[in-house]
């Protein structure tokens, strides 16, 4: 017989909410009376396992929730509630199984299978407060994790800022040394143009020279000419007088040799 089968065979069950508040659960599982029946004090602690079996589900759904979008203030403030609940609860369990269990008011006939209940109460009792420790376990596990992933995930932040700035650096020295070596080409091309130019001046003046030179020969060069052509006159005179006195000499048999 577990608290189920309590709920469905002994005293009429009262309807339950979803969850009980602490003052609820005061109301739906009073002080255990001794002189109450032994039925009436089974069902209603078969009632308070069972809500206490409900509000573990409500506290598991809840821890579900931890790490994920719907995570916040408020999920961890109805988690709070919630395991304030339990645990009022769960001594308020105890505290009625530890009476039932040393009650001698039932009848002797009745003993052996009111003992038996009680076994199997506490039995389903421990059960759930094992998976409500469990919960409880396992929530800490995850929020003491995600804090480590927070942690780890800070740290990636700044190692990967760490690693954009050095990027940064490195590209702003890789500009840096390409506008340097970009101006050290154009100082060079700049100095190879003014060389050039001093050439073509140098050339310019050159030409220049020997058009001075030329210009001031030139006079020279009309004067061999003009004596040149007064050579070939006087020789050409020269000529004419010889042919004429070796004419004259012929006539006077008189020969030049």
């Amino acid at each position: 017989m577990s608290f189920q089968d309590l709920n469905k065979s002994g005293a009429p069950r009262r309807t339950q909410r979803s969850h009980l508040t602490t003052t609820d659960w005061h109301r739906t599982i009073p002080e255990t009376n001794v002189t109450s029946s032994g039925a009436d004090s089974l069902a209603q602690l078969s009632d308070g396992i069972l809500q206490y079996q409900r509000n573990v589900g409500i506290l598991e759904k809840i821890a579900h929730q931890i790490g994920t979008p719907s995570d916040g203030a408020e999920l961890q403030m109805q988690f709070d509630v919630q395991v304030d609940v339990l645990n009022q609860l769960g001594q308020r369990l105890e505290t009625t199984l530890l009476k039932l269990e040393t009650s001698d008011s039932v009848d002797q006939m009745e003993a052996a299978k009111h003992r038996a209940s009680i076994v199997k109460l506490r039995r389903d009792f421990h059960r759930i407060e094992s998976s409500y420790k469990n919960i409880l376990s396992e929530t800490e596990r995850r929020r003491i994790q995600l804090g480590v992933n927070q942690q780890q995930g800070q740290k990636s932040f700044g190692h990967v800022q760490n690693e954009g700035a050095m990027q940064e650096d490195e590209q702003i020295h890789h500009l840096q040394m390409q506008q340097n070596l970009n101006e050290e080409i154009m100082r060079e091309r700049e100095n190879e143009i003014r060389n050039i130019n001093r050439g073509m001046h140098q050339v310019n003046e050159i030409y220049k020279d020997l058009a001075h030179i030329v210009g001031s020969q030139q006079e020279q060069i009309d004067q061999i000419e003009t004596q040149m052509e007064e050579s070939k006159v006087n020789a050409q005179q020269g000529l004419s007088h010889i042919q004429k006195a070796n004419e004259k000499a012929g006539a006077s048999q008189c020969t030049i040799s």
